[in-house]
């Protein structure tokens, strides 16, 4: 599967490219076996699925912002939003989401309607239950419902709500999420999410060592999963949501901050300059 790929992106034109010096990497140069790569212009080793994949060099990723990205220096800050969205990822997911929250809504309101009547009193004759209301309370399996049964269902029915939400909250990720990474000397994090849903991961821009993609293994019929590595004193991973064109912008750009060969074009970041060009 590792060599059809590989001779795949060689054959199409894309090439992998050296997550350091973003030069391409010669296909004698892969050994498939190890599963390393050799940069001949850098002379480091490099896993493959730390490899960029693409036709076009970091210049000419950086060269137009996507619809979508955005830079934005504020004196010695810099902060690179880019956008989660995808309108067909978010129909896919939107249409999984009411199918299968659907489904659980049955259940979960039968088993709330359970808890109402043994804890609380009896259910109204008129509340809709698929199997109708008996001495104030729904009934399962031709029986009123009783507490033990009630708890039951509601301890069965925690994995399928948590699904459920997961696959709202993915479907809402897809239309109004982003992945912003905030570069600053006293406070720098990644966030990801919607709003104030979004979670943080801070990170110290002076002890990062590099920036890299990674790319899960795929099951040999789904694609592989790519998504962003800061990595320093601890290896922060992000990105997984993002469009592929967004991530390649992203990861580009804090490739060029954070790689010697890109910060001597200049950041704006003086502290983190002098930092990067002492290495």
């Amino acid at each position: 599967m590792v060599i059809k790929k590989i001779t795949e992106a060689f054959s199409s034109k894309q090439s992998y490219r050296c997550p350091e010096c973003d030069e391409p990497i010669a296909f004698d140069s892969i050994n498939i076996k190890e599963g390393f790569a050799s940069c001949e212009n850098c002379r480091k080793l490099f896993r493959l699925s730390e490899l960029s994949l693409s036709h076009r060099s970091r210049e000419d990723v950086l060269a137009i912002t996507p619809r979508g990205c955005s830079r934005v220096d504020w004196g010695q800050s810099l902060r690179l939003t880019a956008s989660c969205r995808s309108f067909p990822t978010f129909i896919g997911l939107a249409f999984a989401s009411l199918f299968w929250n659907s489904i659980v809504s049955v259940f979960l309101s039968l088993a709330l309607a359970g808890l109402w009547a043994n804890l609380v009193g009896p259910v109204p004759d008129w509340f809709p239950m698929p199997g109708g209301i008996r001495q104030g309370r729904p009934v399962m399996n031709d029986a009123p419902m009783n507490l033990g049964t009630t708890l039951f269902l509601c301890l069965f029915l925690i994995p399928f709500v948590t699904i459920g939400i997961g696959l709202l909250f993915g479907a809402l990720n897809s239309l109004l999420g982003r992945v912003k990474v905030v570069i600053d000397q006293f406070d720098s994090y990644v966030s990801s999410g919607i709003g104030f849903l979004a979670w943080k991961t801070r990170f110290d821009p002076l002890r990062i060592d590099s920036v890299r993609f990674h790319h899960s293994a795929g099951d040999g019929e789904s694609a592989a999963k790519s998504s962003i590595q800061i990595i320093g004193d601890r290896t922060i991973e992000f990105g997984s949501m993002l469009p592929e064109h967004r991530r390649q912008w992203l990861a580009a750009s804090l490739q060029s901050i954070f790689s010697p060969r890109g910060t001597r074009r200049g950041t704006g970041l003086s502290w983190l300059e002098s930092k990067v060009l002492d290495r």
